[in-house]
């Protein structure tokens, strides 16, 4: 186990620095104003443990600067996590490849409003004229009308299940759409233009979207709920559950570590590569999410209740008065992550968990109390849980036919 604090002073939980600088009511309580201290790691380590999570990371921002960082658990059999380790982050992935398109947008190469048809066409959408609508703008707020994957779909095929831009719709697909148009357009892999625009600039050099099986060696190892290593990008159903050598994913499978992730984070808040009117674009509430909105505020108190939420340009967005929290969790079969920052506090939290996803579940909350315990993501994350509980209480009384 590895355990880093930076900085002697005691600093606002993010929660706090957001109510600060916002325009909340002069009664809202702040929590505690301190960086997690000795006995919270100590408990961090026994809930990892309780809770069987294989591989652990998680760290503070605060002012752009990860601050703190804890790792617990092993990276692999015989090796403890450190900052060195690199977590796969799921649906995390997708915050890069929105930061590529928004680079690329702001060096006047792409467009956000374009349609994406006269460069990328899936061959299975290509007989609905609807293709024609799709923008890169959709695919980064989750508007396609696409299905999450086509895999979920009778036959495997890619169908629009909605009209493009009419409602929230969130969909990895559309990820993955606006790659292919990104690299169709410009004539360039895409993950070459992740390392053009994001990861070399940023100096995220323990990070990749692509395969590459010779460099796993400190990738947390994932293992299914028998403990069964199945191979790194591989899923527990045999060798075809492999992704192939040097193939890539704009929506899922990232590996990157707890420094490289604040560092992108920061980058983000600081609008490095395109600026603040674009910022400002992908900082505005462009999709409601209806009912899965973050917050349920009828559950919360008034004071976490944001004044507006949703998604934007590649986050989750919530505001609070002049301050907004940008967003995104990723959960698979055998990590559950979250990350978000505060702005213009530049003050966030980084959680990356490598475990079977229901242990992950079951220690997420817990771990994000100890860390920022006003967290306005503590609530989704115990709701997710009590489901879970649920459906296996379900499960356990249903009779077996």
């Amino acid at each position: 186990m590895c355990s880093r604090h930076l900085g002697a002073i005691s600093r606002l939980t993010i929660t706090a620095v957001l109510l600060l600088a916002s325009t909340l009511p002069a009664q809202a309580k702040a929590p505690r104003n301190a960086l997690p201290s000795a006995t919270d790691v100590r408990a961090i380590d026994r809930l990892v443990k309780r809770h069987s999570v294989v591989t652990a990371g998680m760290g503070v921002i605060r002012g752009g600067v990860l601050v703190w960082q804890h790792h617990a658990g092993e990276q692999s059999p015989g090796v403890p996590a450190s900052p060195a380790t690199r977590y796969n982050v799921a649906s995390i992935t997708k915050t890069v490849t929105a930061e590529t398109i928004l680079r690329l947008v702001g060096q006047g190469r792409l467009s956000l409003d374009e349609s994406m048809a006269a460069y990328w066409i899936d061959p299975d959408l290509a007989s609905d004229p609807r293709v024609r609508l799709l923008t890169p703008r959709m695919a980064l707020n989750h508007t396609t009308g696409l299905p999450n994957w086509r895999f979920f779909l009778r036959g495997g095929k890619l169908a629009f299940q909605q009209t493009p831009g009419e409602r929230y719709g969130y969909s990895g697909e559309g990820l993955d759409y606006v790659a292919r148009y990104a690299e169709r357009k410009l004539a360039t892999p895409f993950p070459d233009l992740v390392d053009e625009t994001v990861f070399k600039p940023i100096g995220m050099n323990h990070s990749s979207i692509v395969v590459h099986r010779g460099d796993t060696e400190t990738i947390a190892r994932p293992i299914d709920e028998r403990g069964v290593f199945h191979g790194y990008y591989c899923r527990p159903a045999g060798k075809a559950a492999c992704r192939a050598e040097g193939s890539y994913a704009a929506a899922d499978d990232m590996v990157t570590t707890v420094d490289d992730y604040a560092a992108f984070l920061r980058a983000v808040v600081d609008a490095k590569g395109y600026g603040p009117a674009l910022a400002a674009d992908r900082d505005r509430i462009q999709t409601d999410k209806a009912d899965q909105r973050v917050v349920d505020c009828a559950a919360r108190p008034a004071v976490l209740c944001p004044d507006a939420q949703g998604y934007g340009l590649g986050f989750n967005v919530l505001r609070y008065g002049d301050a907004v929290i940008l967003e995104h969790g990723g959960a698979d079969w055998s990590e559950l992550a979250v990350a978000y920052i505060a702005k213009p506090s530049r003050s966030g939290v980084i959680v990356f968990l490598n475990a079977p996803n229901r242990r992950a579940l079951a220690a997420m909350p817990e771990i994000l109390e100890r860390i920022d315990p006003g967290s306005p993501f503590l609530q989704e994350y115990r709701r997710w849980l009590a489901e879970a509980q649920a459906q296996e209480a379900k499960a356990a009384t249903t009779p077996k036919s």
